[in-house]
């Protein structure tokens, strides 16, 4: 009787697990059978125009959870939300049009499956519902409108064997799966970068005039300054000033333009918010607190302090500190590893001061190794632009003196009261006047051949007949001739002072421009702590001995070609990278320098660690690249081997393929 009662009890289950996997195995459809969906639209038709957010969402392999994203459009434009992170500016425009386009007008291919039990087989678990360690998770994409409901909404899975752009989905809320044709879908995902504008800065390589940097220290709340070393760009070429050179020495013009060129690789990886009062005071053109509240100033000291920066109180040449009206410092805002100050030809100059490492989520926000903070503000340096030279102005002509009439000196024999002719002496006859024309006498006519001189000069110019040559000045008399060379200067004045005007209007002109362009930086960087690659930071933050090196001395020619020999370790998105490679960039790095140390010091053979470990297709041969002329390999690649002796190993070179360890063969 027990026996039969087991017998029963297998029977249920067998039948309950048949039942289970009737209603959960996939069933193989006819394309030609009733019910196909076979090129048919897998969303109602929308308005993608009515699109107003994007939401996203995937699971981090390496942490096994689920991290979303969230674009949304206000009022103030399109904003990103991140879970735990303050809301950030985005640049969604082009975004929006690969999602738009990833989800309108999809067709289906044919249908894959019905039941959940293979989800995770085609990759379409839903992520927001998905278990730590659970596999085969897809990525979630939601088109919402104005209300927040979604316009349309996928989870997209693994991509079918065999066919580009073509992927396993389905619709969260429905078991059926598709297979589908899509494009773009690899640029949607929920790293920070993919939706901001990654040059925060705004700043363009190709207008630096001059780099300053200003290492100063900070002891005891106060700046310990040092020698500022500044560098004008101009034609391709860096000058010093400010600091002489020695006759040995000479600047490294690949590390500074390296330096130029990592200004442009200033892009950004994550953000912090800064406390409100620093973010308003940088707005209204301060640099730092204009606040009463003692505890927001301490709130900001120590927001400052945990990113690496501190607060000094500003002080005037004479070095006594500088006050607000109601008696309360004015601090400013310092870094320990001093600053950066780039110079633009429009007047503007960023002030850039980097704090600690930054120990974010770096492989999700795109990092390459270590990070650090950055405070960035703008402002205008009217010396950067070419300043008007303007005209002496001559003074206007001062007006002659006149002559006066001699008065005639009296004889002895005329003097007064003790002359000998009595008390009033004697007098003397009035003067003769000169002959004069007699009367009714009429002066003639000048001759044809010669006009009156006196005539204006319009009237001699407009006869017909050849044009009068009118005397030179020396029958003019003196107020004509003053009156002449005063209208000249005060004609040359007038112009002197309109190109003078029309200079003075020009500069005011670019001076204006720049303060409108540092005011909208500052609005845009006053509210974020920035953070940046370690790499760029390394490039930019350079002391005088690191673009300052002894000048090189005359060299033998350099051979045509040498032969050499090479390890490559490359890196996820190196020119060229084998898709098989999923190292970071910094990973890459430290693998190259370990091998270097050993063969260095480690006494390794070459080739074999080259078979072993390089990723270029030479390895086969030990890294045997042959015979080569400089120009043929990349630049970096080229110099370094070039200046091997034979049988000479280099450091580890850096080129966009990766990371060489080098060795000359002859």
């Amino acid at each position: 009787m027990k026996e039969n009662k087991t017998t029963v009890l297998f029977i249920a289950a067998a039948a309950a697990c048949i039942a289970l996997a009737l209603i959960t195995a996939p069933v193989k459809r006819d394309p030609a059978s009733k019910g196909s969906r076979m090129g048919q639209p897998l969303f109602e038709t929308f308005d993608p125009r009515q699109a107003t957010g994007i939401e996203i969402v995937e699971m981090d392999e390496e942490k096994l959870e689920a991290k979303s994203i969230e674009v949304a459009k206000t009022e103030q434009g399109w904003f990103l939300r991140r879970p735990g992170k303050p809301d950030y500016p985005a640049n969604a425009d082009n975004q929006l049009k690969d999602v738009s386009t990833i989800l309108f007008d999809v067709r289906i291919l044919d249908q894959a499956g019905e039941g959940a039990g293979e989800h995770a087989k085609f990759g379409v678990l839903d992520p927001s519902r998905a278990q730590p360690g659970d596999t085969g998770a897809g990525r979630m994409i939601a088109l919402k409108n104005n209300s927040g409901s979604n316009l349309a909404q996928l989870i997209i899975g693994n991509e079918v064997d065999g066919l580009m752009n073509t992927h396993f989905v389905r619709k969260p809320d429905e078991n059926e799966v598709y297979r589908v044709e899509m494009q773009n879908v690899n640029n949607v995902s929920t790293k920070f970068v993919n939706w901001v504008e990654k040059d925060f800065l705004d700043l363009d390589k190709l207008k630096i005039k001059q780099v300053t940097f200003d290492n100063y220290e900070v002891k005891d709340g106060k700046i310990v300054p040092s020698a500022k070393q500044i560098l004008n760009y101009d034609s391709s070429e860096w000058k010093l000033l400010g600091s002489l050179l020695a006759p040995d020495e000479e600047l490294d013009k690949v590390k500074l333009d390296g330096m130029r060129d990592a200004f442009d690789d200033l892009e950004i990886i994550d953000v912090e918010k800064k406390p409100q009062v620093l973010a308003s005071s940088l707005k209204n053109g301060n640099e730092f607190v204009a606040a009463n509240n003692v505890q927001e100033l301490k709130n900001s000291a120590k927001s400052l302090f945990g990113k690496g920066f501190l607060t000094v109180e500003m002080v005037d040449k004479a070095g006594k500190p500088l006050k607000y009206e109601n008696g309360k410092p004015k601090l400013q805002v310092v870094s320990k590893k001093g600053e950066i100050i780039v110079g633009m030809k429009d007047g503007v100059e960023y002030v850039l001061r980097f704090g600690d490492s930054y120990r974010g989520t770096e492989e999700e926000d795109n990092a390459t190794g270590d990070s650090r903070y950055i405070y960035a503000y703008a402002r205008v340096n009217p010396g950067l632009l070419e300043q008007p030279v303007l005209q002496a102005v001559p003074p206007p002509l001062a007006a002659p003196e006149k002559k006066k009439n001699p008065t005639p000196q009296k004889k002895d024999s005329q003097k007064g009261a003790k002359g000998p002719e009595g008390d009033k002496g004697k007098q003397s006859p009035p003067p003769l006047s000169p002959p004069g024309p007699p009367p009714n006498f009429t002066p003639p006519s000048p001759p044809p051949s010669k006009a009156p001189s006196n005539l204006p000069k319009e009237v001699l110019n407009a006869s017909n007949a050849k044009p009068a040559i009118i005397q030179s000045d020396k029958n003019a008399s003196p107020s004509d001739e003053f009156t002449k060379k005063s209208a000249d200067r005060a004609a040359e004045i007038a112009r002197i002072k309109a190109a003078n005007s029309t200079k003075q209007r020009e500069f005011n002109q670019k001076l204006d421009t720049a303060q409108k362009r540092a005011k909208e930086l500052n609005e845009n960087l006053a509210d974020w702590y920035y953070v940046i690659s370690n790499d760029v930071y390394e490039k930019i933050r350079l002391n005088r001995n690191d673009f300052v090196k002894a000048k090189e001395k005359e060299e033998e020619a350099k051979p045509e070609e040498i032969s050499a020999s090479h390890i490559l370790i490359s890196y996820k998105g190196a020119n060229r990278a084998d898709s098989k490679i999923k190292r970071s960039k910094n990973d890459a790095k430290k693998e190259a320098q370990r091998i270097h140390k050993l063969i260095i010091q480690g006494g390794k053979d070459f080739a074999a660690m080259a078979n072993e470990h390089s990723d270029g297709p030479s390895s086969s041969k030990g890294g045997d690249l042959g015979k080569f002329k400089f120009e043929v390999m990349a630049k970096p690649f080229s110099e370094a081997a070039f200046a091997l002796d034979v049988d000479s190993v280099s450091e580890v070179v850096e080129t966009d393929f990766g990371f060489h360890v080098i060795k000359r063969t002859q």
